[in-house]
């Protein structure tokens, strides 16, 4: 049954541990001869060769070897902090997509297919872009450093009287900016923060200025002050704080749909379409919710379906 779908299929995505679609038989090698166009995407903990191909894999062990957990937290000495979403899982996912895009852009003009790789650790590794040409520049591991830039100062969260604030003042223009926004215009001339090397440099003396005078307003206040000098900052919001906000609203980012009888929110498109937009039409799926459906659409005839029901070769959420 499953090799007569894979014949018709455009696409096949995996993440099984290595070897594990080859030992159904299910294999890429096994599946292409007789759908020469099939592109087949495998998404595993390490990839398909080197010498961890055989290992399995989990973000939070991705994030480790990928350096992610060195660069993360407060400072040295404290102990490694995990990104709190699961990146290395979505990030492959994204990397997967786009490289079955790929792929299908390629069969059009070959009508040829091919086999897609990635993994959680390659795309552990991409996210580190930053920390990367550091140390490949410098020989040296950076190290965490809070909500701070490894590069530009100031660019990070700050507290103010009630809450915390993120600012991005590290160029020239903003950080002039920023000095009038806080009335601190006497920073221009001091050394220290005079150019972004020198704030890079003196950035502990940096953050402590900062915070001393934005903590003697709130967070409100200094958001406006900030938006009307045409500094870019923003809130630490929470996760409902976040998904209530107007602009999550204004770019329809939370929607309902209907799951299990009744609506439910959940989070919306990220990218929008001019001409063919996309929309999130329902819920996720109960066990077997639509194998009916799918093995119409792939040729099987009722009888046969039925047939595969009663056999339990396959299940039905409505049986």
């Amino acid at each position: 049954m499953v090799r007569r779908m894979l014949a018709r299929c455009d696409v096949v995505i995996e993440n099984f541990r290595k070897g594990v679609m080859e030992g159904f038989g299910l294999g890429y090698e096994s599946l292409r001869g007789a759908n020469p166009g099939l592109v087949y995407c495998q998404i595993t903990g390490f990839g398909r060769t080197g010498p961890l191909a055989d290992h399995g894999g989990f973000d939070l062990i991705a994030q480790g070897m990928t350096g992610l957990l060195s660069v993360t937290g407060e400072g040295p000495g404290r102990p490694p902090v995990k990104c709190g979403p699961p990146v290395t899982d979505i990030t492959a996912g994204i990397l997967g997509a786009m490289g079955v895009v790929a792929a299908l852009y390629s069969r059009g003009q070959t009508g040829v297919g091919q086999r897609v790789d990635t993994s959680l650790y390659e795309a552990g590794l991409v996210q580190t872009f930053w920390q990367s040409a550091v140390a490949l520049a410098t020989g040296v591991s950076p190290g965490p450093l809070g909500s701070a830039h490894p590069l530009a100062a100031p660019y990070e969260a700050l507290p103010t009287a009630d809450g915390w604030i993120t600012v991005g003042g590290w160029n020239q223009v903003n950080w002039h900016r920023l000095l009038d926004a806080l009335e601190l215009r006497e920073l221009v001339d001091d050394p220290r923060f005079a150019t972004n090397d020198a704030r890079m440099k003196n950035h502990a003396a940096l953050r402590e200025v900062l915070t001393g005078r934005l903590q003697t307003a709130s967070a409100e206040e200094w958001l406006r002050r900030l938006e009307e000098a045409a500094v870019p900052a923003g809130p630490v919001l929470s996760m409902l704080e976040a998904l209530r906000h107007p602009q999550t609203v204004a770019r329809e980012m939370v929607v309902a749909v209907e799951q299990g009888g009744e609506a439910v929110e959940t989070l919306g498109m990220p990218v929008k379409l001019s001409e063919t937009p996309a929309t999130v039409g329902r819920g996720a799926p109960g066990m077997g919710e639509h194998s009916q459906e799918v093995l119409g659409e792939y040729g099987f005839e009722e009888a046969e379906i039925e047939e595969l029901l009663r056999s339990g070769v396959v299940g039905s959420f409505n049986a």
